[in-house]
């Protein structure tokens, strides 16, 4: 085999810049369902790194500039939404914020005519040809790679929180699955998706993407698909594993919440790890549950739910100096899950009480927050 040795740069970023990355369905107004309509989005507006194709010509992504706060964050988010949502208007169309599509089928979904994605499906397949999904990709500046190794290992036992309160994509098309979270179990059939691993330090990183390459899995650090993975081109640690939130609320409370978790991983590390099997389990729980999870405390193995254990969280963030306005977007949304639930309970909710999947969507589009 080839020598596994590969140095991999990494830009160094100020510790704790964030970007946002969304990923939106398009769906007709009357129907709900998908429509193909991101080309003719890309037509009528004028280039921009910050609107972006994704896989299928159904979803767009929207994603912002460099910030140094949540809201900022957010707000910029809010504008290239309206300027989205515009132009799909004079299409009598619109965009939904979920993880997966209630009701529209993988199998009628457009792929994309770029040359990354068809290589993509020759490749996968099957397996990418199911990727009818939407989730919420948060990047946080990292100084080097070692100190980027450092807070995902911190994060790990974390994720499964981060997945239980962004968790909305209950449906399947048009199934009941059972589940909060379905969107996750489409990214596990990839031999790069799902949970990320313990690394000793960037070195160690190194060597494991060089295997990867070396031996033909994958073509680039891109490839690498997991919940959670340094992206060394932008300096940052990108956490993947949340569905498209359901509003505007969830959104920047989700963002605001792994934030202040990676920020402080920065400057206080705790050098806790927890035994994989334990991860998984919450992660496995998140994904049942969502916000009504009862996760295992991965610091004290006790059971205890999962809203109580992030209240408990947010008392030791401010204790490590996250700011109280990061802090006070995540508290402010607890109240409304304790009373409401999260995005997976209100799509069900909805469709119990409209009875059919257009009208559902219609009522998910007015509730989202974001027009």
């Amino acid at each position: 085999m080839s020598d596994t040795t590969h140095s991999i740069p990494f830009h160094s970023s100020r510790a704790g810049t964030l970007g946002v990355e969304m990923e939106w369905m398009c769906v007709d107004a009357d129907s709900g369902h998908q429509v193909p309509l991101a080309p003719f989005v890309f037509s009528k507006l004028d280039k921009t790194p910050r609107i972006k194709p994704e896989l299928f010509t159904s979803i767009i992504e929207i994603n912002t500039d460099i910030h140094t706060t949540t809201d900022s964050a957010m707000q910029e988010l809010l504008v290239l939404y309206r300027q989205v949502e515009k132009v799909l208007q004079g299409k009598s169309s619109s965009l939904l914020s979920s993880g997966t599509h209630p009701v529209s089928h993988w199998r009628d979904q457009v792929v994309s005519d770029d040359p990354r994605y068809k290589k993509l499906m020759r490749r996968l397949q099957w397996v990418a040809r199911r990727f009818n999904i939407c989730g919420i990709h948060t990047h946080i500046g990292m100084p080097d790679g070692d100190t980027c190794i450092r807070v995902m290992n911190h994060l790990l036992p974390i994720m499964p929180v981060f997945l239980s309160i962004s968790a909305n994509s209950p449906f399947w098309h048009g199934e009941k699955t059972g589940l909060a979270a379905s969107r996750i179990k489409v990214f596990e059939g990839l031999s790069q998706g799902g949970m990320p691993f313990y690394f000793a330090d960037w070195q160690d990183f190194e060597h494991c993407t060089a295997r990867l390459k070396a031996t033909g899995s994958i073509d680039s650090v891109r490839d690498i698909w997991w919940e959670m993975r340094p992206h060394p081109d932008f300096g940052t640690l990108e956490v993947r594993i949340g569905d498209m939130p359901a509003c505007f609320d969830d959104a920047s409370a989700y963002v605001a919440y792994v934030r202040a978790e990676a920020m402080a991983a920065i400057t206080h590390d705790e050098k806790l790890k927890v035994h994989p099997s334990l991860i998984r389990e919450n992660r496995w729980r998140a994904c049942r549950y969502g916000i009504s999870a009862t996760i295992i405390d991965p610091f004290t193995e006790e059971l205890c739910p999962v809203l109580d254990w992030l209240e408990k969280r947010l008392e030791l963030l401010a204790g490590y100096g996250i700011e109280t306005s990061e802090l006070g977007l995540v508290a402010n949304r607890i109240a409304h899950w304790r009373l409401h639930g999260g995005g997976a309970q209100a799509q069900q909710n909805l469709y119990q009480i409209n009875k059919n999947f257009s009208a559902m969507v219609s009522s998910m589009r007015k509730m989202d927050g974001w027009a």
